[in-house]
């Protein structure tokens, strides 16, 4: 009877792991799109663009949370 509900508590941790992973690695995406868009942006606009240094610094923050939430995951 306690190896069932072993396994059974197994199971539903991997399940909530997998699930935890599949909404990071959709969050990952997402961040993935926006530094695409952000590139985009300063190769479309250039240094003449007065937002140009705001789009390179929010790039530059969305890749660290990006690397920080890759390193969470990976520690799941």
């Amino acid at each position: 009877m306690s190896d069932r509900l072993i396994e059974e508590n197994d199971i539903s941790i991997d399940e909530v792991k997998e699930q935890a992973i599949a909404k990071h690695m959709s969050d990952i995406k997402v961040m993935e799109k926006c530094i695409f868009g952000l590139d985009q942006f300063i190769i479309r606009f250039g240094r003449e663009s007065n937002a140009h240094d705001l789009a390179f610094d929010l790039k530059l923050q969305i890749l660290q949370n990006k690397k920080h939430l890759e390193e969470w995951i990976n520690t799941i």
